[in-house]
């Protein structure tokens, strides 16, 4: 049972709608008046340290953790430098949307931000980037055939190595960036830049320091007037911390949370961006945890409220999305990813008291960030793991589940050359398997829609939606008298549109380097200080970028269907076919039925569907890797696409699959909607057969159970021999809903008797009730499993 702080902090979050903060875009907008003509980087810092100086602070009442990124409770800045013209574009629908809706904070508020940004317009980064980007890429995303990250987010994805920067403390690493400075003895471009990047980075860290400094002075005013005694100790408590971290090594378990935070919190301010994730809370908060028990400054109830607490504060982070990411990722994720469980860098299991304590938070909390990452292997306590599975059972959604023996060999594969780091690894956003505070990952390229490529290559290159030619003319239909054609086919305009795509993104990409520079995110990962160097230009030591594809199961299911009914049964053409699909089944009602009932359809297990899954899947990772990003890092695939699914699916017409036109497509990696009818075992399989060394940065599955039959101690058997085999069968990932579809469609009808009612939406959960309509449809429709197996 949590403590009365944490229900009050609880129902604040669930019950204060949220808001649009303007005192981020007045700040910009008036640090960019001022004449500048030096650097990107030095702008850059000085802009931070601006912010970190003026923006509105408050203390809000029982928090024990202090800063926050708007101006009040639960409210969301705005980052007009990132571009201005959409904001103006959607501004009369933030308040009225049917997904992630935000309200005015003040009378005024809005005619403001018009007026802020009628000033930026034309002048932000995403205008910048699209003036470069061609007319016809810019079409294609428009056309729902790609998309194109990171214009109106930064491209920095973070995960520092926490317990290495608590050692030190941020003066401490002053200094070693000031003796760099010191050792400068001959100036050319070179190293001009590498001073500027210096010069920012101490900017940037003094800057930290005194914003935590400012909590030290509210703090201490507020607990004059503190009438109660409890409440006055805990705010002199918040301003002795704030005096101490970030400048000095935190001492205690609280004081190292707070250290935590500024980062976390400072990160966001700095850019406008997400996937700024936690690493491997349990392994570098356990010092500090053993030593408040030994020391007998807390207690484990204590460990737990504190935990809790942040947990609500790393909900009450988010985002200002457009009306189209508003509803792709829907539920206002951030990607915030917490990772537990797993082994140590020599092998050995890695699960201590902390694991479990932090578990008994999540439970108590029950927050929608961040994501918990549970890292499975062998070697596992089976007593956490079975912690673990208790909180899946009550369906929160939470952990996801990852496999040790395949993500491990994955984080080697992907550029890693040392096991230790390796066997440390965390997960970053959804499913991506990095090394803490050693990796720049770049988490959103962009998708690719590649069953609209199928469609593409079912009508010679052109999107019979449009009329466009997009892709090369691979040849007719009438052409087509074999399978191996058609897959030549499909291929070629597949290599075509991914380099198409990642031309696009590259041109995005590389004026990040020259126009937005992390700078502050820049200090807290290993190499960037050693090298001089911003993270945009390669100063990680590990770099890589994140592609996306949607529809994997709808293109594999689709090939498989052409295989058997054009080339094996011959009982249609394949441009026969392709009318059928191009008149939406009118009339081939029978056809639209056999494809979606008679033919086969990956997660059952069944090899010919599975290979063709397995070939698509090799094919697009092997055409990724064969580019480099702007850092030259390798572009790697990921098999997710969030809510996009829905999105993407409108621009598509019927397809082999017995997919009616508009209709989504498959949710991430999994199969299709309805279509996984062997079970959950057979979906394991059907995943394990993927070559998944291939697609290092992850593969997300969801799977749903229903609630009679993972109740009690045999529920909780059944959940544990599910996760078990899928991992063995050679899963790397897997997130499950105990959810029954009658439970759902109450809250649709009664959204009041369900505000905590959480499901897993993606690689991230979200409340039930906040998500849009037809992210909740999707939801409902996934298969609702009986059984393990």
């Amino acid at each position: 049972m949590s403590s009365k702080k944490v229900e009050f902090l609880k129902a604040r979050l669930r019950n204060t709608e949220p808001s649009i903060s303007l005192d981020r875009a007045r700040l910009v907008t008036e640090f960019y008046r001022i004449p500048s003509v030096e650097s990107p980087i030095s702008r850059k810092a000085h802009l931070l340290e601006y912010l970190l100086k003026n923006m509105k602070i408050f203390i809000n009442p029982e928090s024990i953790f202090v800063g926050d990124h708007g101006e009040r409770y639960r409210s969301v800045p705005v980052y007009p430098e990132w571009g201005s013209n959409w904001i103006l574009e959607d501004i009369d629908t933030f308040d009225t949307r049917s997904t992630d809706k935000l309200a005015w904070g003040n009378p005024g508020d809005k005619e403001e931000l018009i007026k802020i940004c009628t000033e930026w317009k034309g002048h932000g980064f995403r205008e910048v980037v699209d003036s470069k980007i061609p007319e016809d890429m810019q079409q294609a995303s428009l056309d729902g055939l790609i998309t194109i990250g990171s214009r109106i987010v930064s491209t920095a994805s973070h995960m520092p190595e926490y317990g290495e920067i608590f050692k030190k403390g941020f003066r401490k690493m002053i200094e070693e960036i000031q003796e760099k400075l010191d050792s400068i003895d001959h100036y050319d471009y070179v190293t001009q830049e590498q001073k500027d990047t210096w010069e920012g980075m101490i900017v940037t860290l003094e800057a930290a320091i005194q914003f935590a400094h400012r909590y030290v002075d509210l703090a201490r005013e507020m607990a004059v007037t503190e009438k109660d005694e409890k409440r006055k100790a805990e705010l002199i408590r918040i301003a002795e911390t704030c005096e101490r971290v970030p400048e000095y090594p935190p001492r205690t378990f609280y004081e190292a949370m707070q250290f935590f935070w500024f980062i976390h919190l400072i990160y966001q301010i700095e850019n406008a961006g997400h996937n700024h994730s936690v690493g491997r809370f349990d392994q570098f908060m356990y010092p500090y945890y053993e030593h408040d028990i030994e020391e007998g400054i807390a207690t484990d109830d204590e460990i737990v409220e504190m935990i809790e607490c942040m947990l609500i504060k790393w909900t009450e982070i988010f985002e200002l999305r457009d009306h189209i990411e508003a509803e792709a990722y829907a539920g206002f994720p951030m990607w915030t990813n917490i990772t537990i469980g797993g082994i140590d860098s020599e092998g050995k299991n890695a699960c201590n008291r902390l694991t479990n304590l932090f578990l008994d938070a999540a439970d108590g909390a029950e927050t929608t960030q961040p994501a918990i990452s549970f890292r499975y292997n062998k070697k596992i306590d089976r007593e956490t793991f079975r912690h673990a599975l208790k909180l899946t059972q009550k369906g929160l959604g939470q952990p996801a589940f990852f496999n040790d023996d395949i993500n491990i060999p994955r984080v080697l594969a992907n550029g890693c050359n040392d096991i230790r780091e390796a066997r440390d690894y965390a997960i970053e956003g959804c499913v991506e398997a990095q090394v803490p505070g050693k990796t720049d990952f770049r988490p959103v390229a962009g998708f690719i829609n590649i069953l609209k490529v199928l469609e593409l290559a079912m009508h010679n290159g052109v999107d019979p939606n449009t009329g466009r030619q997009f892709g090369p003319k691979t040849g007719t239909m009438d052409e087509m008298d074999s399978m191996e054609k058609f897959m030549d086919a499909y291929k070629k305009q597949l290599s075509y549109i991914i380099d198409y795509h990642l031309k696009a993104y590259g041109i995005c990409s590389a004026l990040h380097s020259q126009i937005c520079p992390t700078v502050f995110a820049s200090t807290l990962v290993e190499g960037c200080i050693e090298k001089g160097r911003i993270l945009q230009k390669d100063g990680a030591k590990y770099s890589s970028t994140g592609t996306f594809v949607s529809g994997v199961a709808n293109a594999a299911d689709s090939l498989a269907a052409i295989d058997q009914v054009c080339f094996q049964q011959k009982l249609l053409t394949l441009a026969e076919l392709t009318d059928i699909l191009d008149h939406n089944y009118e009339g081939h009602e029978e056809w639209h039925q056999m494809l979606l009932n008679k033919y086969v359809h990956f997660g059952n297990d069944d090899d010919l569907v599975d290979d063709y899954c397995r070939q698509v899947i090799t094919y697009c990772a092997e055409e990724n890797r064969a580019h480099l990003d702007s850092r030259f890092g390798r572009y790697e695939l990921i098999l997710l696409n969030q809510t996009y699914n829905i999105w993407q699916g409108r621009v598509v017409g019927a397809t082999p699959d017995g997919r009616k036109a508009g209709e989504p497509l498959a949710n991430n990696a999994s199969p299709s909607n309805g279509m996984d009818r062997n079970g959950p075992t057979a979906v394991g399989n059907s995943i394990g057969k993927m070559d998944t060394i291939m697609v290092p940065k992850g593969v997300l599955v969801n799977h749903k159970f229903d609630p009679a039959v993972a109740k009690g101690e045999k529920g909780l058997e059944m959940l544990e021999t599910f996760v078990k085999g899928y991992c063995e069968a050679g899963g790397q990932h897997v997130q499950i809903n105990v959810v029954d579809t009658a439970t759902l469609r109450d809250a649709q009808v009664h959204p009041e008797n369900y505000k905590n009612l959480m499901v897993r939406v993606a690689g991230y959960s979200a409340f039930f009730v906040e998500l849009d309509p037809r992210v909740q449809e999707n939801i409902i429709g996934r298969t609702e499993h009986s059984a393990c197996c």
